[in-house]
């Protein structure tokens, strides 16, 4: 069986030490590709192809303008962020571009390995703390933002039932299972739907969602 492999970077050898002894335990296992910095994770990833990639943002503008690149030409890369102190406004711009997760970087390994799983199964994953940052950014309209009309999407009743149930954090299977479709089928229904709402992953539904109020907080309690 082929291992999936999982570039680690981060200046700091123990950090990247820590990753994986958090992974360790898992039952999946990886082939582990350590790199200093996003400069040479640029160099050779063509040459690598990890299917995750976990690295350090920090707030300077050679960074950011980096992961923004790996996001956007690199689609097929699932890209997991570590932060300190996470910029609101930038963790909407990257996961518009399709970022996804981001953990900070006082986790618990449990955490990375929920990520992990998460992200292998194409879903995306952000710490708690951050979800309700990002939905209070959401929700508060921003006058100068030009987005499609939820209601000029041409969502059919199907999608809508979907997009309520990913709120509620079903994963494809669990989906599937309540309204007697394939799992293939419900995928066919995300792509559908991401296409007409132009976002890149299930978070970019999730906020359309609650920020056009197709469902409220409180049913996500």
């Amino acid at each position: 069986m082929s291992k999936f492999k999982i570039c680690i970077v981060d200046d700091q050898a123990i950090f990247r030490a820590g990753i994986k002894q958090a992974l360790a335990l898992m039952k999946e296992k990886f082939e582990y590709i350590e790199l200093a910095n996003c400069t040479q994770l640029l160099t050779q990833l063509e040459h690598l192809r990890p299917e995750i990639v976990i690295m350090n943002q920090d707030s300077t503008d050679d960074s950011i303008s980096i992961t923004e690149q790996l996001i956007k030409n690199n689609p097929d890369i699932k890209i997991l962020l570590f932060a300190d102190h996470a910029n609101d406004e930038l963790l909407i711009k990257l996961i518009d571009n399709g970022l996804f997760g981001c953990l900070l970087r006082t986790v618990e390994p449990y955490e990375l390995k929920l990520a992990i799983e998460m992200v292998l199964t194409n879903q995306c994953y952000f710490s708690p703390q951050l979800i309700n940052r990002i939905l209070m950014h959401r929700i508060v309209p921003n006058k100068n933002e030009n987005k499609k009309n939820w209601h000029d999407t041409s969502l059919t009743s199907r999608e809508l039932e979907i997009i309520r149930l990913l709120c509620k954090g079903l994963d494809q299977q669990q989906i599937a299972e309540k309204l007697f479709i394939s799992p293939r089928t419900v995928d066919a229904h995300k792509a559908n739907i991401m296409s007409k709402l132009e976002v890149k992953n299930t978070t970019g539904i999730i906020l359309h969602a609650i920020k056009n109020h197709v469902i409220r907080m409180e049913e996500l309690v």
